[in-house]
């Protein structure tokens, strides 16, 4: 196992931040996992597990050590007519594992199809696009407690999801070191429709009924559509989070914006897209130095070349500045901010 001093990290992580890690291993692995935990227990090292770094904005160097997750490897756990239940490593990619799982005729994830990063990340972060999580799929997880140093399994129910985050990314911040993710998929197509946009896209040729591959390939265009490729410029997909307001507050903005973006939860609140209201407050377009949100959607803040992680994270504290002073509204990021 070779442990890397002083490593720059702008190679892995997609807003493309020069930062330094002081310590660095890539796990590609199981049977690394024993030296691991001799090395982690003997320097007592700061731990920050990464995945495909597209979630993640390093403000400052990392004093400790940075693990780059690349376990590989997928297996089925459990198969009946109706599911099959598939246990991926955390280190392979999610959007190749969702193009698997449709080769495969197991259906479920189209609507999650091109969200870059590991299956690691996605638990943690619950991702989730176009009316679908993950969490609506997830079974279990095996991670390794950082603190404790030992194994543990996860429950969907321990994990605590709830909209862009669960137990890992609050009370369990940076704690578990998730080794793979457990899904249940199903064998027979049930698609989901409810997310406005894309139910429009798919309309746009009414002579097509729909399937699992099509409704696959019609986010895979929306996204590309929409989202600017970070191998092009710097940027980890939405910065915030869509805040969830209550109906009374809802109908206040609706008062003077009649346009408001966002709809009624289940729980009668309202969640209102973050990319209107930082339009509304003249956001999108704007570029200081190389920070700036991206011209054609306000919610992707990006590095135009050589950003510092502090730019984006200033240029971050202006936008919710702003969208708290216009509207009473407290957004959240939905990156993780690493200090």
């Amino acid at each position: 196992m070779e442990i890397i001093s002083n490593i720059s990290l702008k190679p892995f992580n997609t807003f493309k931040i020069e930062a330094k890690a002081s310590h660095f291993i890539e796990l590609k692995y199981e049977n690394q996992m024993n030296q691991l935990i001799d090395y982690i227990y003997k320097t007592k090292h700061n731990v920050f597990s990464l995945g495909g770094g597209s979630n993640i904005l390093f403000v400052n160097d990392f004093d400790g050590l940075v693990i780059s997750n690349n376990l590989k490897g997928m297996k089925i756990v459990d198969s009946n007519d109706d599911y099959v239940i598939i246990e991926v490593s955390a280190g392979e990619n999610w959007h190749n594992f969702v193009k698997l799982t449709l080769k495969n005729k197991f259906y479920g994830l189209e609507n999650l199809a091109l969200i870059p990063g590991k299956i690691g990340a996605a638990p943690i972060q619950n991702i989730g696009a176009y009316g679908a999580e993950q969490s609506d799929f997830f079974v279990y997880l095996n991670a390794f407690d950082l603190q404790n140093f030992k194994f543990i399994t996860f429950s969907k129910e321990e994990c605590a999801f709830d909209y862009r985050t669960s137990i890992f990314k609050k009370k369990h911040k940076r704690r578990y070191l998730i080794i793979n993710v457990a899904y249940k998929l199903l064998r027979k197509p049930a698609l989901n429709l409810k997310y406005k946009e894309l139910v429009d896209e798919v309309g746009k040729i009414p002579s097509i009924s729909p399937d699992p591959e099509y409704i696959f390939e019609t986010v895979c265009r929306i996204r590309k559509r929409k989202l600017p490729d970070p191998s092009f410029i710097g940027n980890a997909g939405s910065f915030f989070k869509n805040p969830i307001i209550s109906k009374d507050k809802y109908e206040d903005i609706r008062q003077k914006y009649f346009n408001i973006r966002g709809f009624e939860m289940p729980d009668g609140r309202f969640k209102v897209f973050a990319a209107w209201l930082i339009e509304k407050c003249g956001w999108k377009g704007y570029r200081e130095g190389d920070a700036g949100v991206h011209e054609n959607h306000s919610l992707i803040l990006v590095n135009y070349g050589n950003a510092k992680g502090t730019d984006i994270l200033n240029l971050s504290n202006k936008i919710k500045d702003s969208i708290s002073e216009n509207f009473d509204i407290l957004l959240e990021p939905e990156v993780e901010i690493v200090e």
